[in-house]
């Protein structure tokens, strides 16, 4: 028997009856929506549900794990093994690959399902407790829309003058989560989220199963950074030109990010060469300046033209049309979401950062070669001044595969012995757009 309000009970063929009447069908459609109120509610009590048992998890931790005072991190799980953070508060994002196994029938794509979800779980996270998060603002930074792209409407949203006041919002723990940009495909890595993460402080030792608690002859310090990364975001970005000067000759200054700068530095050589760039903090912050400048112009997001009434002169002048950005979701070790567990049908990563000891020749070698032989990809390497001494450097490398993986906690054992340092940043499944 065909279910009513199917395609081919709607369309019938010649001499046969049609529902294709609107009163019946705004009936039915509002008989359906009556029905989605009442499963969303539903689901919005198993979510609070699920926020009394995390809480009265912590409780219980609070009192009988002796390094629960101290800030140490210990991810707890129940007996059957999973954690006792959903995947959700991780998150605030349903996999793609359970969309996908959902949306067999369509006609709705699954990006069009993962949007309606994502205000689903905004709304259901944020019953469980008031939800911050803080980001590179003012309003209207790429930073800004990555954000709500991960979070919805339904959570507070907490602009931050710069990347590093970003960290200092979730290390003091007056934000939920935080959101910063990690690396562009254009201009390569964000200098200033690689130096934060340096100076963020340090949790609490690493879980003895991936690092030994036994001394090391090279005091090597094994553990988390208070922050942690929890998801990945990408987001397509597309730069305009916007001033409220009467034409591209009349403009004698452009305001942006550095980050801006250098992924529109071909467009600026070939149309405002000669032109003043004077940075800001944020792309935001540039068309606020613009707008009181006759003269200005600001390199943002096309947002912008209407929060800070500027005119667009030009549009997606990004020197690659394939230019993304790639965020980090941050949360407190302490509180944040529990890490994801491996599972055979996703990909994770693993962002840790290290040091050597640059005297001993092929230092840097022995430490990579253990990657190599634990048959672990590495997908991105940085350096930056460690600031200890002059020409002392600290490596980010970022692997494939989780922190509970067998051959990850094997390479972490043997860096020890090639390495003075390492953070454990975070693990995080792999969300790079195929």
């Amino acid at each position: 028997m065909e279910a009513e309000g199917t395609a081919s009970s709607l369309v019938r063929g010649p001499g046969q009856r049609s529902d294709l009447d609107l009163g019946n069908l705004r009936r039915k459609i509002d008989r359906i929506d009556s029905n989605l109120v009442a499963l969303l509610n539903e689901r919005a009590s198993l979510s609070v549900s699920i926020g009394l048992l995390k809480d009265a998890s912590r409780k219980r931790s609070a009192s009988s794990d002796p390094h629960a005072d101290n800030g140490e991190y210990v991810t707890k799980r129940h007996a059957g093994g999973d954690s006792l953070e959903n995947d959700e508060g991780a998150l605030f994002q349903i996999p793609a690959e359970k969309i996908k196994a959902m949306n067999v029938q369509g006609p709705l794509t699954n990006e069009a399902i993962q949007a309606i979800f994502r205000e689903i779980l905004s709304a259901s996270i944020s019953l469980q407790k008031p939800t911050t998060v803080a980001y590179l603002g003012p309003p209207g930074t790429f930073t800004h829309q990555a954000a709500f792209n991960r979070f919805g409407d339904s959570v507070t949203y907490s602009p931050q003058a710069t990347i590093s006041d970003v960290f200092s919002a979730i290390e003091a723990g007056h934000t939920t989560y935080a959101v910063v940009p990690f690396e562009n495909s254009t201009f390569g890595s964000v200098q200033q989220t690689l130096d934060r993460f340096i100076s963020s402080p340090v949790s609490a030792l690493v879980d003895s199963s991936i690092f030994p608690a036994s001394a090391s002859t090279n005091s090597l310090e094994r553990q988390r950074t208070v922050v942690q990364i929890g998801a990945e975001q990408y987001l397509h970005i597309h730069h305009c030109l916007l001033s409220n000067a009467p034409s591209l000759r009349s403009i004698q200054r452009v305001y942006s990010h550095p980050e801006a700068f250098g992924q529109c530095h071909r467009w600026l050589e070939a149309n405002l060469r000669g032109v003043e760039r004077i940075t800001v903090a944020s792309t935001s912050a540039a068309a606020k300046l613009a707008a009181q400048e006759s003269e200005s112009a600001a390199i943002c997001s096309m947002v912008c033209a209407d929060l800070y009434g500027l005119n667009i002169i030009a549009h997606n002048i990004e020197d690659l049309k394939t230019n993304t950005t790639r965020f980090f979701i941050l949360s407190q070790a302490v509180d944040g979401p529990a890490q994801p567990q491996p599972s055979p049908d996703n990909e994770y990563r693993t962002l840790i950062y290290l040091t050597v000891d640059h005297r001993q020749p092929g230092s840097l070698c022995d430490a990579l070669s253990v990657i190599k032989n634990q048959n672990i990809n590495l997908t991105k390497i940085d350096s930056r001044p460690s600031g200890q001494r002059p020409w002392h450097y600290i490596f980010f490398l970022e692997m494939e595969g989780h922190m509970d993986d067998g051959n990850v906690k094997r390479a972490f054992r043997e860096l020890q012995a090639y390495c003075l340092d390492i953070r454990v940043l975070g693990t995080y499944p792999n969300q790079r757009p195929r």
